[in-house]
């Protein structure tokens, strides 16, 4: 089992060797990144976009492949292309936004689709715990206001990215402003059907226990205090948020306040994608990279990956 992120970074050096599209890349952070993983990780690379931006930052040949592209729009046609002939086991954006990354390579030519639910999972560091050390956010990054069906979604695709890391059996606590239920809050009432979903044997291969305020999910103490009995309270490994505000706000939190390292990546889809904030430093993208690598090889070995 992965325990940190030092431990993530070890893992995915043992992985074989994986192709990462770059869409767009066009920042110290990102080529750093990009140095890092080819050296570290031995991850192989396709970068799309402007070749002037990228040849003085990166050493071209050994494993880095330009294709020139002159603006986003190109770069992005370009990257459809390229996962339409299965070129890429990774694909990450650079310097656009999520959005416009999300649409453009979901067109059907690309051949990204595959009937799932597509939601990012953030992954920080949580070092007031002496074990697993690994917490997981979902959803901050696509699904703007999900329903319970969503959400059972959401569930099972962190599951997913916790089984790759090891964790058999993570902790799940969906997440409201208390652990009352109370009819006219519909997090806490969406947290009740899932937990019921869960105790019917309809959401396997973790723990899921709501309502659960952030307090009572993450620190032992506080769980105690209220009573709560369940292995999830005070031990949550994966938190899932109401809306993407919160999720959003959350992870961010971890980075800003909490001074967390992380990464995250949208599973759902053929490959990983990973869409690092513009503003992440090399770390976050080079774990995000790492982490991108893992799933790769959990969908390659799960039949899915048609490489």
């Amino acid at each position: 089992m992965i325990h940190n992120l030092d431990e993530l970074l070890q893992a995915a050096a043992d992985v074989k060797t994986r192709r990462a599209l770059v869409v767009y890349p066009a920042n110290r952070e990102t080529f750093a990144a990009i140095h890092e993983a080819r050296e570290k990780l031995g991850l192989q690379f396709i970068l799309v976009g402007d070749r002037k931006m990228m040849e003085p930052a990166l050493p071209v040949g050994d494993g880095i492949e330009i294709v020139d592209r002159a603006g986003v729009e190109d770069s992005l046609a370009a990257s459809v292309e390229l996962l339409g002939k299965v070129e890429a086991d990774i694909l990450m954006k650079g310097s656009l936004d999520t959005a416009t990354l999300i649409k453009a390579t979901l067109r059907p030519e690309s051949g990204l689709r595959t009937g799932r639910l597509l939601s990012d999972v953030f992954l920080f560091e949580y070092n007031s715990r002496r074990e697993n050390k690994l917490v997981m956010i979902t959803d901050g990054g696509l699904n703007i206001a999900p329903d319970l069906a969503a959400k059972v979604q959401l569930i099972r695709n962190a599951v997913e990215v916790a089984h790759a890391l090891g964790n058999a059996n993570p902790k799940v606590a969906v997440l409201a402003a208390t652990e009352l239920v109370q009819p006219n809050m519909p997090a806490a009432t969406d947290a009740a059907e899932l937990l019921r979903m869960y105790e019917r044997g309809e959401i396997p291969g973790c723990v899921v226990y709501g309502p659960l305020a952030l307090d009572n999910a993450l620190d032992e103490y506080a769980a105690r205090e209220k009573h709560i009995a369940s292995p999830v309270a005070g031990a949550a490994e994966i938190l899932v948020c109401p809306n993407i505000e919160c999720a959003n706000a959350l992870a961010k939190s971890t980075t800003y306040i909490g001074h967390a390292r992380l990464a995250h990546v949208i599973v759902g889809a053929r490959i990983p994608i990973l869409i690092p904030s513009r503003a992440d430093n090399r770390d976050a993208k080079l774990l995000s990279f790492a982490l991108g690598m893992i799933m790769s090889e959990r969908t390659e070995a799960a039949g899915r990956h048609p490489i």
